[in-house]
């Protein structure tokens, strides 16, 4: 750390072993990413480009000045993924994008990008009304947990979009496809986050010699098994419809790529689907339900918003198109104030520097650890005023789309670089047709008076404790 703190970065703290990765996992904080969030505000911290401090037993550095935030994502050839992280998870999603590192990930990220242009995004729509129309008929409104019920109902849209499959169709141990994949998700995060399992890694956890690292081995491998069988059931029934020239029911990426000419045929060909749909799956479920739950918490806190943004909805036609929706400008400028003030991913997986190399004027050795705050800035009042407040009207103010127009890296909800999010169109779709249907089915709800704020991470960037609402149906429902 001398060797960084030589070159003029201060030194936030040292933490013994975990590194700051400790603050990160302390769940009785009341915001786990308080440091990196908050920096600014700090007296000493105002002028730095980054934050100095340690992960395990090496120094990490977190750049937060917006410049080289950019310099380092333009560059990442010069660092490879800690995968620690998602030991574990990797087992279960297989080699998919978010792992590949060079010209493999290259490849994949162009093949991928083809099915989340803006003009194929706009296909999911009815897809993803129906299936929300479907899962919030079967909530309960005197207790609706928002977070959990959020997601649930983001997994079974992500299932049907992702592999095609009916959500009610299919069973895994009597549950629901996409519960049972939230299940998985949940065992394998808490198996890892045992500090020796972590440590130890995912080849030891394979050789099985706990009984609780089989039980999550085989565990894997039999819902990986019928999520193979429930995307050879969408490729067969998908083959027939383009040999009958008839048009799928749902549209999905799997439906897409046989359009485009794709067979899905030998082995490796299903295995490749399998793991671009789990990964697609795990990187969309948790964080967008995280957002959802969180807008919804503002327009609570702030009702003269959610008024406004009910009025909107309530505006629309009962089959509203993609056009209708690119209307709804006050529900779109709230959905941009919330990923400011609180993206689910306001900072990326741990990079490891593989090279001697710069970034800016600062000489970055290798085997240092890298990381962006990307939400330092998008709460830093040189360029947002007053940025602690939830204020959509912001966004309809051209001196904030002036500032990221000059800085486009003071603003990266959706990260930046060649490793953006790559289905930001999508989420943005889907953030939006499920507050309209939730909002066109249910009265304004009260926040419940005793409810705190308090962020943490568990499987992304969320909510602490339980958000429950009581709701209520509007007479037209």
């Amino acid at each position: 750390m001398r060797y960084y703190s030589k070159q003029g970065i201060k030194e936030y703290k040292y933490y013994p072993f975990t590194g700051i990765a400790s603050e990160w996992i302390d769940q009785s904080l009341d915001d786990s990413l308080k440091t990196i969030k908050y920096i600014y505000f700090d007296d000493k911290f105002k002028s730095q480009d980054a934050i100095l401090s340690n992960f395990l037993d090496k120094a990490l550095l977190i750049f937060i000045n917006p410049n080289l935030i950019n310099e380092f994502l333009q560059n990442q050839q010069n660092y490879v993924k800690f995968e620690n992280a998602l030991t574990g998870f990797k087992q279960f999603l297989g080699n998919g994008i978010a792992f590949e590192e060079g010209e493999k990930w290259k490849s994949k990220r162009r093949f991928v990008s083809q099915l989340f242009k803006f003009d194929v995004v706009v296909n999911y729509l009815s897809s993803i009304r129906k299936v929300t129309q479907m899962m919030l008929n079967r909530v309960e409104d005197s207790n609706f947990q928002v977070q959990k019920q959020f997601e649930a109902l983001n997994s079974a849209i992500s299932v049907q979009i992702f592999m095609g499959a009916n959500i009610d169709e299919y069973k895994i141990d009597d549950k629901n496809s996409y519960d049972a994949i939230d299940q998985m998700c949940s065992d394998i995060f808490y198996h890892y986050q045992n500090i020796t399992t972590a440590f130890l890694g995912e080849k030891f956890v394979k050789l099985k010699l706990r009984q609780s690292d089989k039980v999550i081995c085989d565990k894997v491998q039999y819902v990986r098994q019928q999520m193979k069988n429930i995307i050879l059931d969408t490729i067969n029934r998908e083959k027939i419809n383009i040999q009958q020239n008839k048009e799928s029911e749902n549209i999905s990426i799997i439906a897409l790529l046989l359009k485009q000419g794709h067979q899905i045929q030998e082995e490796k060909d299903i295995i490749d689907v399998l793991e671009l749909t789990f990964s697609l799956y795990f990187a969309s479920r948790d964080t967008l339900a995280s957002v959802l739950t969180i807008m919804l918490y503002y327009l609570l806190k702030n009702p003269d918003c959610f008024q406004t943004v009910e009025k909107e909805i309530l505006s629309l036609p009962q089959n509203y198109t993609f056009s209708d929706i690119q209307k709804l400008d006050f529900l779109q400028a709230c959905f941009k104030e919330t990923i400011r003030i609180n993206t689910s991913a306001p900072i990326i997986l741990m990079r490891e520097a593989k090279v001697d190399h710069k970034i800016g004027n600062y000489k970055i050795q290798k085997g240092t650890f890298v990381n962006v705050g990307l939400i330092s800035n998008q709460l830093n009042e040189r360029y947002f005023k007053d940025p602690l407040t939830f204020n959509p009207n912001r966004w309809f103010d051209q001196s904030t789309e002036n500032v990221i127009k000059e800085n486009p890296f003071v603003y990266l909800p959706f990260s930046g670089g060649m490793r953006n999010c790559i289905g930001q169109h999508l989420a943005n779709l889907q953030a939006k047709i499920v507050l309209i249907e939730f909002i066109k089915k249910y009265q304004q709800p009260e926040l419940p008076k005793d409810f705190v704020l308090e962020l943490v991470i568990k499987q992304n960037y969320q909510i602490k404790n339980p958000f429950i609402l009581n709701l209520q149906k509007r007479q037209n429902n």
